[in-house]
C-alpha cells in the first residue's frame, strides 16, 4: 500500500513538472552555406505555436521582408541570407557572425536577425558592407495576427492582415493588402502601397510616392518626394508631399492637402478645406465646410461650396459653384493676377457682391444679377471697372478681384449643375481607368520579375 501511494505521488509530481516546463519557444533550424554563381547562400526554417490575434516582433539588420496569412496556429518562416563574394572563408565567418533567432517574450514572438558587425564590419565602409549583403524572410502568421517589422535596409510587404500592423524601413518600398487594423508605416527611401484599410493610418517616406485604398478613420500621408493617391477617407486627411501631384478622392471631415509642386485634385469633403501648391491647379468637388485654395500659378475650380471661400492664384482663372444658403454661407474672396473668374449662385441667395477689375481694358463684369456697375478712365479703354450690389437683400460680402481678367457672376440653375456632375465625373472615371492600367503594368511587372 505504502508503494502504491508513493507511485501515485510519483505520477502526480511528474504530471506537475510536465506542467510547468516552458511552452514551446520556437525552434530555428540552419543549414549549411551553399556556393552560387558569384554569391554563397545560407537558408533557414523556423517555427513557433501561435494563437489568433497574437503578435510578431520582427527585427533585421538587412533584408527585404515580407508576410502572408498561414496556419491559423503556427508561425514560420523562410529565411535567405547571402553574401556576394568569392572566399568561402570569409563567407562562412558572415554566417557564423549572423544571428538567427524565434522567441517568445511576455506573450509576443520576436524574429531577430542580427549580425556581430564588430568583427565583419572591421575595417569595411558601410557602403561596401551593405552592397556585399542580402536576406530575404518569407513570413507566414495566422490572418488574425499583429505585426511589428523592422529592416535597415531592405523593402517591407504584408499581403493580408487581420489586425494591427506597424512597418518600418530604413530603405525600401512598403507594399501591403488590405488591413484590418490601425497602420503606420514609414521608409527612409521608397514608394508605399496600401490596400484598404478599416482604422487610421499614417505613412511617411523620405522619398517616393504613397497610394492607399479607402481608409475607415484618420489618414495622415507624407512624402518628401512624390504624388500622394488616396481612396474615400472616413474621418480626417492629411496630405503633404515636398512635390508632386495630389489626387484624394474625399474624406468625411477636414482634409488639408498640400504640395510644393503640382496639381491637386479633391473629392467631396465633410469638413474644412486647406488645399495649397506651389504651382499647379486646384479642383474641389465639394465642401460642407470653409474652403482655403492658393497657389502660385494655376487654375481653381471649387464645386459645391457651402460656407466661406478663400482663393488666390497669381496667373489662372477661378471657378467657384456655391451651393450655400442664408444659414452656411459665409464671408469670402476670390483673388487673382492674370485670369477670369466665374461665380454661379443660387438665384435666391442673400450676398452682397464687390467685384473689381484693376486693369479692365478690354475686360468686363457680366452679371445675371442686378449689380451697380461703374467705369474710371477713358470709355474705350477703362482702367478699372467695378461692381456693386445686395442680391437678395444683401448679406455675407462675396469679394471677386482680378488685375487683368473678366468677372462673371451667373445664376445657377439645372443644366449648368448636370454639366457640372458629368465633368466631374468623367475625371474620375479617367483617373479610375488610368489607376486599373497602371496596377496592371505593376502586376505583370512583378510576376515578370519573380519568374
Amino acid at each position: 500500500m505504502r508503494y502504491r501511494t508513493l507511485s501515485i505521488l510519483a505520477i502526480l509530481v511528474a504530471g506537475t513538472c510536465l506542467a510547468l516546463e516552458p511552452a514551446d519557444q520556437g525552434s530555428v533550424k540552419r543549414g549549411e552555406p551553399q556556393r552560387q554563381e558569384n554569391y554563397w547562400e545560407e537558408r533557414a526554417e523556423c517555427s513557433a505555436p501561435a494563437r489568433e490575434g497574437g503578435r510578431l516582433v520582427v527585427r533585421a539588420d538587412f533584408g527585404s521582408l515580407s508576410a502572408k496569412p498561414g496556419a491559423t496556429d503556427r508561425v514560420t518562416c523562410q529565411v535567405r541570407v547571402q553574401i556576394y563574394t568569392s572566399d568561402e572563408n570569409e563567407a562562412r565567418q558572415f554566417f557564423k557572425d549572423f544571428e538567427l533567432s524565434l522567441r517568445q517574450v511576455e506573450g509576443a514572438l520576436y524574429l531577430m536577425g542580427r549580425l556581430r558587425q564588430q568583427r565583419f564590419a572591421q575595417g569595411l565602409s558601410h557602403q561596401r558592407h551593405t552592397q556585399t549583403r542580402g536576406a530575404q524572410y518569407e513570413i507566414t502568421v495566422p490572418l488574425r495576427f499583429n505585426l511589428d517589422l523592422e529592416t535597415k535596409g531592405g523593402g517591407i510587404a504584408v499581403e493580408k492582415l487581420e489586425g494591427q500592423l506597424q512597418a518600418i524601413t530604413a530603405g525600401g518600398s512598403i507594399r501591403t493588402g488590405d488591413v484590418t487594423g490601425p497602420v503606420r508605416v514609414e521608409t527612409a527611401g521608397g514608394g508605399i502601397q496600401l490596400g484598404s484599410i478599416a482604422a487610421p493610418v499614417e505613412a511617411r517616406t523620405a522619398g517616393g510616392s504613397i497610394r492607399v485604398g479607402d481608409v475607415h478613420g484618420a489618414a495622415a500621408l507624407e512624402t518628401s518626394g512624390g504624388e500622394i493617391v488616396a481612396g474615400l477617407v472616413q474621418g480626417t486627411l492629411r496630405a503633404q508631399t515636398a512635390g508632386g501631384d495630389l489626387i484624394l478622392r474625399g474624406a468625411s471631415g477636414p482634409i488639408e492637402a498640400r504640395t510644393a509642386g503640382g496639381q491637386i485634385q479633391v473629392g467631396q469633403s465633410g469638413g474644412n478645406v486647406i488645399a495649397q501648391t506651389a504651382g499647379g491647379s486646384i479642383r474641389l468637388q465639394g465642401a460642407r465646410g470653409r474652403v482655403e485654395a492658393r497657389t502660385a500659378g494655376g487654375s481653381i475650380d471649387l464645386l459645391q461650396i457651402q460656407n466661406a471661400i478663400r482663393a488666390t492664384t497669381s496667373a489662372g482663372p477661378i471657378l467657384a459653384q456655391m451651393d450655400a444658403d442664408l444659414k452656411t454661407f459665409a464671408a469670402s474672396e476670390l483673388q487673382t493676377s492674370v485670369g477670369d473668374i466665374q461665380v454661379f449662385l443660387p438665384p435666391n441667395l442673400p450676398v452682397t457682391v464687390d467685384a473689381a477689375i484693376d486693369m479692365a481694358a478690354g475686360h468686363k463684369i457680366v452679371s445675371d444679377f442686378p449689380l451697380n456697375i461703374q467705369k474710371e478712365g477713358e470709355a474705350f479703354a477703362p482702367t478699372k471697372v467695378w461692381g456693386e450690389g445686395a442680391l437678395n437683400g444683401g448679406g455675407e460680402v462675396l469679394r471677386l478681384r482680378t488685375v487683368a481678367g473678366n468677372i462673371e457672376i451667373r445664376k445657377l440653375d439645372p443644366r449648368t449643375l448636370e454639366q457640372f456632375r458629368v465633368r466631374q465625373e468623367s475625371f474620375w472615371k479617367r483617373w479610375q481607368e488610368h489607376e486599373e492600367r497602371r496596377q496592371q503594368k505593376q502586376q505583370e511587372r512583378q510576376e515578370h520579375e519573380e519568374e
